[in-house]
């Protein structure tokens, strides 16, 4: 099943959506809290019966009315009281004493029908809203616990008796997912009053979820539900809290994946989620903002156009810095902070100075190289600058058996960005580039096993090589880089070359 649009009136702090929201595979919600994005969420959940149902009408109105239009509808849902059309529109009306009319329009006809069932099979709506968390978890693992579908996470543990046992068809799918997320596995432990969610340890002893960070519940059930999901739709209310960026991301990604199969609405207020979701071909991002002076809270919905002022003004609202985005030429991003300051401070300003519009950047080690340009390239597909910004992002990593394997993943996977612009150094490490009157100091530092030892002193050689380049005689210092750092210098002026070439 898909919502392809909805329409609300009288709705809590919504009067009226004019237009109605369209609404595509990932939608996703911004705005002040008390703006109306609850609203929204609230509006659609009110297709699946609830397990605290609360009908609520705006102050001042006699009734409320939801109309929603339905896509792909299964036959033989009971939605459709055996009606065979697979579409049609829904209204949902709602009075202030309480009661609560569905009627589905096929076009042809009408009739009254039910609430979609919060039970598996039928469900369709997977909630995941501000009150998800719950003060103790069910541990009656029975099977219309694993069939429910709550407002909370009180049943987990029979979600996970279900799925963590190696039979069930998903079991694969959420090990691996629970796995890359988290790094370990949560499944159902023994209790005294039956299963309880945890993680067996390696001697065999176990550890609850309660002992663990506020986040991991969350996360958990949604692992659980990604995985044995298609055809439903997703409401999700601040994902962000309690979630560590890291984790947040690769779970941005996994709705990324599933919305191949389903949909989702997400309010935030993270610019991480906003930069992740809307930075995909066809989805909706609506601002939705109180109108000032105006009380009951009324809500004021608007699609924020494809536009890169828009989109901009969109996340510096959500406290997201530019650092003055749009005004540079180009971005290159490097492996390790010594590599930035020296070709910043000195190599563009020295031998490249038509590179002092490109931003450099310090990916902070080997590792992160590959989500820093991730996170650049979805920046500029979010805020529609993919034209400006094509080909004009650079990544230089060293020339190790590590940096060789991230360039090589970095061309396959950004296929349509010219692969030049994926490079490995020559040297393994890019101090063996400072000048020749520091060789018997970067022999000795490289040669230090890898610890925090040798990170402070690398730190320290890098202090002491600025500090000898600043003092230095400019001429002999410059000479003395140019021998060093030619490879690097080379390598600086075929980027020039290709910008050049970019804005010709």
């Amino acid at each position: 099943m898909f919502v392809s649009r909805i329409q609300i009136e009288n709705f809590r702090s919504i009067e009226h959506t004019q237009p109605n929201l369209e609404l595509s595979r990932i939608n996703v919600l911004v705005g002040a809290n008390n703006a109306g994005k609850s609203s929204v969420l609230k509006a659609l959940h009110l297709l699946q019966r609830s397990i605290n149902p609360s009908p609520e009408v705006r102050v001042g109105s006699a009734a409320f009315r939801v109309e929603m239009y339905l896509n792909e509808i299964p036959i033989g849902h009971p939605i459709l009281r055996d009606r065979t059309s697979t579409q049609g529109s829904l209204s949902i009306i709602g009075t202030s004493e309480g009661g609560t009319s569905y009627t589905f329009d096929y076009g042809s006809g009408s009739f009254f029908t039910n609430p979609v069932p919060a039970e598996e099979p039928y469900h369709f709506v997977i909630p995941f809203l501000s009150k998800r968390k719950t003060a103790q978890f069910n541990q009656d693992v029975r099977v219309q616990h694993a069939k429910a579908i709550a407002d909370d996470l009180q049943y987990l543990s029979a979600k996970l008796s279900r799925i963590s046992t190696p039979g069930y068809p998903t079991h694969e799918i959420y090990k691996r997912t629970c796995i890359a997320v988290l790094g370990f596995l949560v499944s159902a432990i023994p209790s005294d009053s039956g299963l309880r969610p945890g993680i067996y340890l390696d001697d065999g002893s176990t550890l609850p979820i309660e002992q663990m960070g506020e986040g991991v519940p969350n996360i958990v059930a949604f692992l659980i539900s990604l995985a044995d999901s298609k055809g439903k739709l997703f409401l999700i209310e601040e994902l962000e809290n309690d979630l560590h960026p890291k984790a947040l991301k690769a779970i941005l990604d996994l709705i990324i994946e599933s919305s191949k199969h389903n949909q989702f609405v997400v309010s935030t207020h993270s610019n991480i989620v906003v930069r992740h979701l809307a930075s995909i071909a066809d989805s909706k991002l609506y601002n939705i903002k109180a109108v000032a002076g105006v009380l009951p809270t009324k809500a004021e919905i608007v699609l924020v156009p494809p536009t890169v002022e828009a989109r901009m003004e969109v996340l510096s609202e959500l406290g997201y810095s530019f650092s003055d985005f749009d005004l540079w030429d180009g971005w290159l991003i490097l492996e390790e902070a010594s590599a930035e300051r020296i070709i910043r401070d000195y190599l563009i300003p020295w031998f490249v100075p038509e590179l002092t519009r490109v931003r450099t950047l310090s990916a902070g080690g080997v590792n992160s190289v590959e989500a820093t340009f991730a996170d650049f390239n979805r920046l500029v597909r979010f805020t529609h600058l993919e034209k400006a910004y094509k080909n004009r992002g650079w990544v230089r990593v060293d020339g190790d058996s590590i940096g060789t394997e991230i360039v090589d993943r970095l061309k396959n996977d950004y296929g349509t960005w010219e692969s030049n612009r994926f490079a490995t150094y020559t040297y393994p490490q890019f101090e063996q580039y400072y000048p020749k009157e520091f060789e018997k100091q970067v022999v000795r530092v490289l040669n230090l096993p890898r610890s925090k030892e040798k990170s402070e002193a690398k730190k320290q050689l890098l202090d002491e090589v600025r500090a000898w380049l600043d003092k230095e005689d400019k001429v002999i210092a410059k000479a003395a880089l140019a021998a060093s750092a030619r490879e690097i210098i080379d390598d600086l002026k075929v980027i020039a070359a290709q910008l050049k070439e970019g804005t010709a």
